[in-house]
């Protein structure tokens, strides 16, 4: 960002924000099982290009399962003094993750650095990507989050809720894998026009989550509205099109997020298991945030009990509402768009 945009980012939060408040650096990846390989990046640079990386250092496409990334985080005490008041220094009430993210699938996670309190210093930190989860690029970025809400806090000075994000570093691009231009990109989904297809409904959706073949649900992206599936289509990581692209994805994601987990969990049976890898993976990313539970067993089961009852229902799709704005965290991509929009 110019510090023009990084002054607008200041005062579009009515709290205290560094976008650059966290050192995130990548000194390392392997391949499966294999030996760590040194990373040697320019201070500058965002991508990281593992596909001809692999490649390079086998003459040959390599069939893997994970790269694995080491490196560390720095918060520094600056950080800490700017996005906290001062009787919260000692003891910040804050968790710090790395996020992982990749548009083409959809697919979101997150591996935790320290939970609260996270206090000042140097984390050292080791970060697994699936393959069977990720396509093309994925996107790397820790944040700094307030894990406790505070009355008595001016508004524009701090953040006083729980979960709000206060601090970010560096957003690292890696490239896990490249297709031939006349090759379909290998994604959980495909875009068709729904008023050609009569298994798809009718009217203006945007998209619509198939679960006729149960074990492996498909996403539909609607291409009767052209302008948003070029738009989806945008492989760009900054300008307008690539911060509209976000947040049509923020909202596609939100409503299949819900769908999946409702699913998950009415398929838990009695002894807490389920059939197929989705559920099992859908379970495993949001069961325990949803019930603040260690035990992922414990959690399921609780699920699929709230579910199922008419009573719980309810409350179980708040707590559900409330996780995905965690997780996706919406209002970060709408800023970036805002700011876009300004020309800022």
């Amino acid at each position: 960002m110019t510090k023009h945009s990084q002054r607008h980012r200041t005062t579009t939060l009515p709290f205290s924000y560094r976008d650059k408040g966290v050192d995130f650096d990548l000194s390392s990846f392997a391949v499966d099982d294999g030996a760590h390989t040194a990373l040697e990046l320019k201070p500058s640079q965002a991508e990281i290009d593992i596909a001809s990386e692999v490649s390079a250092a086998n003459d040959e496409e390599l069939d893997w399962e994970s790269i694995t990334f080491r490196g560390s985080i720095q918060l520094p005490e600056e950080t800490v003094e700017a996005v906290f008041p001062q009787d919260e220094w000692a003891q910040p009430p804050a968790k710090l993750y790395v996020a992982i993210r990749c548009h083409e699938t959809i697919y979101r996670d997150r591996v935790m650095v320290s939970r609260s309190p996270t206090a000042p210093g140097k984390y050292n930190i080791t970060l697994e990507i699936p393959k069977e989860t990720v396509r093309g690029t994925v996107e790397l970025r820790p944040y700094l989050v307030r894990t406790e809400s505070r009355s008595g806090v001016e508004p524009n000075d701090y953040a006083g809720q729980k979960n709000f994000r206060v601090a970010s570093g560096k957003l690292y691009y890696v490239i896990v894998d490249r297709y031939e231009e006349e090759e379909q990109a290998a994604i959980d989904g495909e875009r068709v026009q729904f008023s050609q297809n009569d298994h798809l409904p009718d009217g203006n959706k945007l998209y619509y989550l198939d679960f006729r073949n149960e074990s492996r649900p498909k996403l539909w992206i609607n291409s009767d509205h052209p302008r948003i599936a070029e738009v989806l289509q945008s492989r760009g990581s900054v300008g307008a099109e690539a911060r509209m692209r976000d947040v049509i994805l923020d909202q596609v994601s939100y409503g299949v997020w819900v769908q999946l987990l409702v699913r998950a969990g009415s398929a838990v049976d009695a002894e807490g298991d389920v059939e197929y890898e989705w559920q099992e993976m859908v379970l495993k990313t949001f069961a325990r945030n949803l019930y603040d539970a260690d035990d992922v067993s414990e959690a399921t089961h609780r699920l699929r009990e709230e579910i199922a009852d008419p009573q719980t229902l309810p409350h179980v799709m708040q707590r559900i509402d409330s996780e995905l704005q965690e997780y996706i965290d919406p209002r970060e991509q709408l800023i970036h768009l805002m700011e876009e929009g300004l020309q800022i």
